[in-house]
């Protein structure tokens, strides 16, 4: 059984976020943690969620408010037992940092929700659309795991 989950997106504000605290909802028996693949190089380690991704969050039910963003390391692909992301080119930047998270690494949206677009700096309709699409893929996950 999984115990310990990885959420990556790529600046580690916006859809992992949201992910990470919604599968912790749903899965409350495991650990999950998230983490950006670009976080470093879009100078954003240790920022806070997007404003208008908490803002959606919050209109859910979801508070995101207290996060900080965290760039993908070796170590944190060692800690999971599997790694989810957004995007195929997510997998990519994954394996880069850790070969052997590859056998691990999923997409979030596996279950039918496939890619899962950033919506960072895009019109509020495309910020519901995210998180619409996390949180029924994230049901999905729970489904599959319970």
């Amino acid at each position: 059984m999984f115990k310990r989950f990885l959420v990556v997106c790529s600046g580690n504000i916006c859809r992992s976020p949201l992910a990470e605290v919604l599968l912790k909802q749903y899965l409350p028996h495991v650990e999950v943690r998230s983490a950006g693949t670009a976080t470093k190089q879009s100078e954003l380690e240790g920022f806070p969620a997007d404003s208008t991704m908490v803002s959606v969050a919050n209109d859910i039910g979801i508070a995101i408010d207290e996060h900080k963003a965290h760039q993908l390391t070796k170590e944190d692909c060692l800690w999971s037992d599997i790694v989810l992301v957004m995007e195929p080119e997510h997998i990519v930047s994954v394996a880069k940092v850790s070969t052997q998270a590859r056998g691990k690494t999923f997409l979030l949206g596996q279950w039918g929700e496939g890619s899962i677009e950033d919506p960072f700096l895009k019109s509020l309709d495309c910020y519901h659309a995210a998180a619409t699409q996390i949180r029924s893929a994230c049901q999905s996950w729970s489904k599959k795991l319970n």
